[in-house]
């Protein structure tokens, strides 16, 4: 075979080199993708069982000027609440039960003693103890809601019809 065609130029030797090495590029593509496609899907997560799951949040220093209003309206008991974990959503749970703490203070008296009174200066400010039920996926690192691993410490935003409430979670019981 002349390396060299009547024109003066060699496009054939190139144009096959080229086919070549193309075909046996795509080739491995292919087989990579077939042989390494089952990597990105884990059935892993088809078969977790979900179990009934309760979530406690403590909600530090909530601004509101009428507590009670919220408390009877928007958090009431049985009612359902959007919940996110680390700004990941995590679905819906339902309120078990919420409990106002009240904020405090240690006063000193003449007398020695100590005494813890109401905060004055908490007028607005209110303390929140929140019970939240609904179903996780259990494995072996921990309860999974939605797409978040539930754990103690971690910052948790609960939002209904008229609140957005940042909290955190202090308790994860099965």
């Amino acid at each position: 075979m002349a390396i060299w065609n009547s024109n003066g130029s060699n496009y054939a030797r190139v144009s096959r080199t080229l086919n070549r090495s193309l075909t046996s590029i795509i080739v491995m593509a292919i087989a990579l993708f077939v042989l390494f496609s089952n990597i990105s899907t884990s059935n892993a997560q088809v078969n977790i069982p979900t179990k009934p799951i309760e979530v406690d949040l403590f909600v530090d220093g909530l601004n509101l000027l009428r507590p009670e209003a919220l408390l009877e309206q928007s958090l009431k008991t049985g009612e359902k609440t959007e919940l996110t974990i680390d700004n990941k959503p995590s679905g819906q749970m339902t309120i078990k039960s919420v409990k106002q703490i009240p904020i405090t203070i240690n006063v000193t008296q003449p007398d020695g003693e100590v005494k813890e009174l109401p905060d004055p200066s908490a007028k607005f400010e209110t303390d929140l103890f929140i019970t939240l039920t609904g179903k996780a996926k259990m494995q072996n690192t921990g309860a999974v809601l939605g797409e978040s691993l539930v754990k103690i410490g971690s910052p948790a935003k609960i939002e209904g019809f008229n609140y957005y409430i940042n909290a955190t979670v202090t308790d994860v019981k099965q």
